[in-house]
């Protein structure tokens, strides 16, 4: 069942599964032109970081044993009474090969304009179908796999190695079509919610020199409770306000989404993202700054800056936290209030408020 925000259908599945994988994305980019409503596709960044998962089982000859693996071993697990050694024993002479595929998830992103939120984003899944490995090992003599390891399909179960070789072509497969400003809208209305209950809860605050007790809420307890935000929302906020913003840059193009949609075994309902930057460049971490003094400090952040193409880029990846630290920015922080540094008016608004109530993901 698909969620509020999610626009994946059946037929555009099929519409990117049968175009053909081309450099630049040029034939997916137009049959999205020519087939969708997303005419102003425009492809954003890939990751690559996603180990390789079994795809089939195959034999010596590349006959197809089956079509999926993982049904193969559930199956064969349930013929054999959930033993693994019971599968080995029954298999491992048989010379069956487990196939894989290499992934590699590409972002594309239809801008609707306006509102920094006013999104859609597309993640397509590229799978390239390998062969390097024997299904089973032939020998117990270094251990054998245990369930986990067959469900998983882990290439450390003690099978023979073979050289790789690529089978077939590379194809495309839809992985999820996400409405950002749906997205944004109903992850602020779910935190509202939460925040507001939680706010309400009474706890007991005792005065250690007199004894004296009294119940409060958390909501009076908490200097600001009702002008917190979710953090998704000061994001877009932040950009919008900032130089990046007004400059006219788009925060969809400079950066993609890993969302989350979380039920706790309360049932209480919470989704997230953590962005990631689209940067092409190699862009090394800020670090080393400590014994530098604040001015060399907001240069290399400038230069920082330079190098990803925008200015206030080092605030937003310092909300990130890998490039750039926390301490740097609040290192930058103390020096404008003390007139050694001058940002942007409307820059130092958005990092004061960060300051004041931090966040970052």
């Amino acid at each position: 069942m698909s969620k509020e925000y999610e626009l994946q259908t059946d037929v555009l599945g099929t519409i990117v599964a049968a175009t053909p994988v081309t450099k630049k994305h040029a034939d997916l980019l137009t049959t999205f032109a020519t087939r969708t409503d997303y005419r102003s596709l425009r492809y954003v960044m890939t990751r690559d970081t996603y180990g390789p998962s079994p795809a089939r089982i195959i034999d010596a000859e590349g006959r197809e044993i089956s079509p999926d693996y993982r049904a193969w071993i559930e199956a064969e697990l349930e013929v054999h009474g959930g033993s693994a050694r019971a599968v080995w024993l029954a298999h491992k002479d048989a010379g069956y090969l487990v196939t894989e595929n290499a992934l590699l998830l590409h972002y594309f992103v239809h801008d609707r304009g306006g509102k920094q939120d006013n999104f859609v984003q597309i993640a397509v899944w590229e799978e390239q179908e390998f062969v390097e490995r024997e299904l089973l090992p032939r020998t117990d003599s270094w251990g054998l796999p245990d369930v986990t390891d067959l469900r998983h399909g882990s290439s450390s179960m003690g099978a023979e190695q073979c050289e790789r070789r690529s089978l077939g072509q590379p194809r495309y497969r839809l992985h999820e079509v996400i409405d950002m400003q749906r997205f944004a809208e109903l992850a602020e209305k779910l935190y509202l919610d939460r925040h507001r209950v939680r706010g309400d809860r009474r706890v007991i605050e005792t005065d250690c020199s007199t004894g004296e007790q009294r119940s409060l809420t958390i909501r009076e307890l908490t200097p600001g409770y009702d002008q917190m935000q979710w953090s998704g929302r000061r994001f877009f906020d932040d950009w919008t306000d900032s130089s990046a913003g007004r400059r006219g840059e788009r925060v969809c193009q400079r950066w993609t989404f890993n969302t989350q949609d979380y039920v706790d075994q309360q049932g209480d309902r919470e989704l997230s993202f953590v962005p990631q930057w689209a940067h092409t460049r190699k862009v090394a971490e800020l670090k080393n700054t400590r014994d530098l003094d604040v001015y060399s400090l907001y240069g290399k952040l400038t230069q920082f800056d330079e190098r990803i193409g925008m200015p206030f880029a080092w605030y937003f990846y310092g909300l990130h936290g890998d490039l750039v630290k926390s301490g740097q920015m609040e290192r930058v922080l103390e020096a404008a209030e003390a007139g050694l540094i001058v940002l942007p008016e409307h820059d130092y608004r958005v990092l004061r408020r960060w300051g004041d109530a931090s966040y970052g993901f």
